[in-house]
């Protein structure tokens, strides 16, 4: 079952800080010169808890980490940060455009007993970033907090929550902001200390499967770190603090709910060879060109429709340039299962991104998982692979469907993980919304 359960959450004082001007976005979305920018925004942004910059004099004593944790005891002091008097549960609201589409997500925010992955309630659904646990788990260690939630999905068969959701949504909000950022979030927090609506949010989980979709190696670390405080108490009851890690807890059959698909750029050391690509990917896949105006709003958004399909089945849009675009359609379903990962489930098997990487990134562009992390890169955004293309940042653009959450539901149920870089739930949790201390 997933155990979560109240807490007395850190957030901003509203009363000195304008919320706009404090949160910033997850560690994806960041750059060198966003960093800068949130830097300058605001003395009190998160990011320099959450992402401090890295500097030449940097050593063990005085380093990102010390600097987020003398700030955090700074910003308490000064009452910047403040702690909620009461044990809450937190509803959060995020709404956002997508397409011209107005969505708003609705998430509890709430700790979570941590759990051997794959050992109980709690499901990891991505190959972890493997070079960020260490980073995320010397944070923990300097600060003592939780800085940013964990996202994770549940299923929920009759709509007990959601309708709980809803009708609190229609409340007057404890507070709200929209994010200084391009995709202009607006955000909603409400503060719920009523005894009997939490124990009966509690009540609920019990019986629920979390499916992480943003955060594991945050996760990975917090279960390091618990792992390396119990150990370390010989009184160890799993009451404490570091038993727990904060979450974000999503309705996966909420209508507000976007879940945004991870397009690929790649690059090939000898360009792109249209002819031969086009030669080799009929023996998987049914190949149609389609015309269109050279116009990035109109090749964007055509790709888009015409791949989009409610069916099982699996459609690429290929671009390389110029007024028209190649759609793939898999005719070769049960190739990579027979031929290629027969230890694999048909459900891994069947997503796109595996279909991409298998029969077209390893298969015709020799694309090796040494040489992966130089030639490939992920985005959300079709516009920007679009400007990559034409920048020559890359010589050719794959855009690809959504992960659907019936596919990361049955992936993650025989054990396994969806490749890196598969899911993009959307808008990620702001960080410093809300905040939790692991040691008190």
């Amino acid at each position: 079952m997933a155990n979560i359960k109240p807490f007395r959450g850190y957030r901003y004082n509203i009363d000195k800080v304008n919320m706009s001007e404090v949160v910033c976005p997850s560690l994806y979305k960041l750059t060198d010169e966003s960093r800068a920018r949130l830097y300058d925004m605001s003395e009190y942004n998160a990011v320099r808890l959450y992402s401090g910059e890295e500097r030449m004099t940097d050593n063990e004593v005085n380093n990102k980490f010390t600097r987020a944790a003398d700030a955090l005891k700074k910003w308490i002091n000064e009452d910047i940060l403040i702690r909620e008097d009461k044990e809450a549960i937190y509803l959060y609201e995020q709404t956002v455009d997508v397409h011209g589409t107005t969505y708003s997500n609705l998430n509890f925010i709430t700790l979570v007993e941590i759990e051997e992955l794959n050992e109980g309630s709690i499901r990891p659904c991505e190959v972890m970033h493997e070079t960020s646990l260490k980073d995320y788990y010397e944070k923990i260690k300097a600060t003592g907090f939780d800085i940013s939630m964990i996202s994770c999905l549940y299923m929920e068969r009759e709509k007990v929550l959601l309708n709980l959701m809803n009708e609190i949504s229609e409340t007057e909000p404890d507070f709200e902001f929209r994010t200084n950022d391009e995709d202009s979030v607006h955000e909603r927090v409400w503060i719920i200390t009523y005894k009997p609506t939490i124990e009966a949010i509690v009540e609920q989980f019990k019986d629920m499967q979390l499916y992480i979709t943003d955060g594991q190696t945050r996760y990975e670390a917090c279960l390091r770190y618990r792992n390396y405080m119990k150990a370390k108490n010989p009184n160890h009851t799993g009451d404490e603090p570091y038993n727990y890690t904060l979450v974000s807890l999503m309705n996966a059959n909420s209508d507000g709910l976007v879940i945004m698909p991870l397009h690929r750029e790649v690059k090939c050391p000898r360009g792109f060879k249209e002819d031969f690509f086009i030669a080799g990917i009929q023996d998987h896949f049914k190949i149609e060109k389609i015309i269109v105006d050279n116009d990035e709003d109109i090749i964007v958004d055509t790709m888009r429709k015409q791949i989009a399909t409610m069916r099982t089945e699996t459609r690429i849009a290929v671009y390389c340039g110029g007024d028209y675009f190649y759609r793939l359609t898999l005719t070769d379903k049960d190739y990579i299962k027979t031929n290629l990962l027969p230890e694999m489930s048909k459900a891994y098997c069947g997503l796109d991104v595996v279909v991409l990487n298998k029969l077209v990134l390893e298969d015709l562009l020799n694309v090796t998982e040494e040489t992966y992390p130089e030639r490939v890169t992920e985005d959300r955004s079709r516009h920007q692979c679009y400007k990559d293309l034409i920048e020559g940042k890359c010589d050719v653009i794959f855009l690809l469907n959504p992960v659907k959450t019936e596919q990361i539901k049955n992936v993650t149920a025989v054990g396994e993980r969806l490749p890196l870089m598969t899911i993009s739930v959307f808008p990620k949790p702001s960080v410093g919304t809300i905040m939790n201390s692991v040691e008190e």
